[in-house]
């Protein structure tokens, strides 16, 4: 066109190809379109057979797909229960080293302890016994006082109980591991009363000869009477606690504890009720 305004070849498109702008939106509308695809049916049912049909294989795929989906979680429960338990069990041998441990050693102690009791007893009684010889005795037993109460882990249990992995194990599991736990939390609170009550009471009154530089004799029978019943009553607690831990059943309450004391109940008997709950 020789009456065409100069530059026109430059301002305006004289091809048939579509603009940048809308070959890329063509671009992103096909993204789109192949991102949300969804196959539409060739030609609608005929029939209520044809329509049960393709019903029938809808239902059936989104049953599979269930169906695989509670196979999946089965095998995470069944792991995360086998987990639970080797580290309940875990912490459950690790509880029994250590209440066998205290156990030793709480014996030891009142064995010493009942022989300065007899021995001073025996001195009483034959008329040999003096300020001195009682303010030995007294001193030999303070160098064995003590108590060897045991550190007993609840972390493995709490951590399974905070995850809900308990409801993954199988129930007599789990009624084995509520009862040894509520047992252990038992003895643990019927230890601290036994020590809160007499230990530091013990010490005390063993203290107080030291200081006077006198020991009667019957408060001297008195101090050692004392305390070889505390130790008796913690021996008792530990062996119940060791039998349970063992899986064994309790044993009988020390004959040397008395019965009319307070912290003797066995607490195999007393962890029933927290066990239930």
């Amino acid at each position: 066109m020789s009456g065409a305004w100069p530059g026109a070849s430059r301002r305006f498109r004289t091809s048939n190809s579509a603009p940048a702008i809308c070959q890329n939106r063509g671009t992103f509308l096909a993204f789109r379109q192949d991102a949300m695809h969804v196959e539409p049916l060739e030609k609608l049912p005929r029939s209520v057979r044809e329509f049960l049909s393709h019903y029938a294989m809808i239902v059936l795929s989104i049953l599979t797909a269930l169906a695989l989906e509670q196979v999946a979680l089965g095998l995470e429960h069944r792991h995360e229960g086998r987990r639970a338990k080797d580290e309940i069990e875990q912490e459950i041998a690790s509880n029994r080293t250590n209440v066998e441990g205290s156990l030793e050693v709480t014996r030891a102690y009142r064995r010493d302890w009942q022989a300065f009791l007899a021995r001073a007893a025996a001195e009483v009684k034959g008329g040999t016994s003096t300020n001195e010889s009682r303010l030995a005795i007294l001193t030999q037993a303070g160098h064995r006082f003590g108590d060897a109460t045991p550190a007993l882990k609840t972390s493995a249990w709490d951590a399974a109980v905070a995850s809900h992995a308990v409801d993954y194990l199988d129930h007599e599991d789990l009624s084995r591991y509520s009862q040894l736990y509520a047992l252990q939390r038992f003895f643990s609170q019927a230890a601290w009363d036994t020590i809160r009550d007499n230990a530091a009471r013990n010490m005390s009154d063993l203290s107080l000869p030291a200081l006077t530089g006198t020991a009667d004799a019957v408060p001297t029978l008195a101090i050692l009477n004392s305390r070889v019943r505390a130790l008796s009553i913690l021996e008792s607690q530990l062996s119940q606690i060791d039998d349970a831990l063992q899986g064994r059943e309790p044993s009988a309450v020390s004959a040397v504890e008395p019965a009319s004391s307070a912290s003797s109940t066995p607490i195999a008997a007393s962890a029933a009720s927290p066990a239930s709950r």
